[in-house]
């Protein structure tokens, strides 16, 4: 599938799955790329097409999607891993196209690798790629239920019952593979972040948003993005040159007048949104990556756009926006929340003229 839903001077929103409408985009045609896919074993959204059995039937797949998730390697390719899902109540075969609900996390990372090929294709050479994943833990070994003692042989294939699996690394070292650049790790740290029920291990905090890039010389103004400086620093340490030990900067120091650079750990808070999406990161994530990473009058992707976070924070700088999703109420919320933004601006302009809500 991959239709037009909406479509102005500005914002291009389309229905399909995002490997099938990239490939339909024209190269070197996108300045800035922001998004979070589905994250692996986490939530089913729903998209599944049923095939056969009973129309009238409420069809399952009778487990939860972490508990149909494994991490087991396998040799077979993704067709093969992904086939033979059937309602557990009437048989019907379920066809869905969303990503997060690989069987392996191998097919997970194998997926969003050819995703990330088409990103290459479609960035232009100074383009930047901001990629948010979040991580998670095993569940009994193979996601099958079993707590069985694991072999020798199947040991090193096999992420053990409770351990991080470590996924967005795994996923960002495959695309440095490909010839990706992984400038920046970024940890976005969320320090509303929703109680974690684990009693054997720290709650979770953060997620990981990696900076990639195709070159070295590529769009990035930190100017942009900058925090400002301590006011209690004393004089002598906002403009000195460095010590005299050995190997030490003989040039003097001077810091930017009007901050700093904001480093590669970003405490945002979450934001809840009374709408059926689950998951939005908040604005002022992709605020940032847009504000350094994508030139003015240049244009946005979200290949993952679900309720158009990207899209809301990709028009209050001016840029253009592209998104993606096989939910068309996502993209229902999207236009929703942008009429709400522009309304917003309409009135500060009035009451404040010459404001920046950006």
């Amino acid at each position: 599938m991959n239709s037009l839903y909406y479509c102005d001077d500005t914002i291009e929103l389309r229905l399909g799955d995002a490997l099938e409408v990239m490939k339909s985009r024209p190269s070197t045609s996108v300045d800035c790329v922001v998004t979070s896919p589905p994250h692996w074993g986490l939530r089913d959204y729903g998209t599944a097409i049923w095939i056969g059995g009973n129309p009238g039937c409420q069809h399952t797949l009778g487990t939860t999607p972490h508990q149909r998730r494994t991490t087991k390697k396998r040799t077979s390719s993704r067709l093969h891993s992904s086939a033979n899902k059937h309602c557990r109540k009437c048989g019907a075969l379920a066809h869905d196209q969303q990503y997060g609900l690989e069987s392996t996390i191998d097919d997970y990372v194998d997926r969003l690798r050819e995703v990330s090929a088409e990103v290459w294709r479609l960035l232009t050479p100074r383009g930047t790629y901001w990629l948010n994943l979040r991580d998670g833990f095993s569940y009994h070994n193979s996601g099958t239920g079993s707590t069985r003692k694991i072999t020798t042989e199947e040991a090193p294939s096999v992420v053990r019952h409770k351990s991080l699996i470590g996924i967005p690394w795994r996923v960002a070292l495959t695309l440095q593979q490909d010839g990706w650049v992984i400038r920046n790790a970024m940890v976005w740290r969320k320090p509303n972040g929703i109680p974690d029920p684990a009693s054997d291990r720290f709650s979770s905090r953060y997620e990981m948003v990696f900076l990639l890039v195709k070159q070295p010389d590529y769009y990035f103004d930190a100017a942009r993005a900058l925090e400002p400086l301590s006011q209690n620093r004393p004089e002598h340490r906002k403009n000195h040159r460095g010590g005299y030990k050995p190997h030490t900067v003989r040039s003097p120091w001077r810091p930017r007048e009007t901050g700093k650079n904001v480093g590669d750990v970003w405490s945002i808070s979450t934001r809840p949104l009374p709408d059926a999406h689950c998951a939005p990161f908040p604005i002022d994530l992709p605020q940032r990556c847009i504000a350094v990473g994508c030139p003015e009058e240049g244009s946005v992707l979200d290949p993952f756009s679900g309720a158009g976070t990207t899209g809301l924070a990709a028009r209050q700088w001016g840029r253009s926006f592209q998104g993606i999703d096989l939910r068309a109420d996502y993209h229902d919320i999207f236009l929703r929340r942008l009429r709400d933004q522009s309304r917003r601006i309409e009135i500060t302009n009035e009451t404040n003229p010459g404001a920046n809500v950006a």
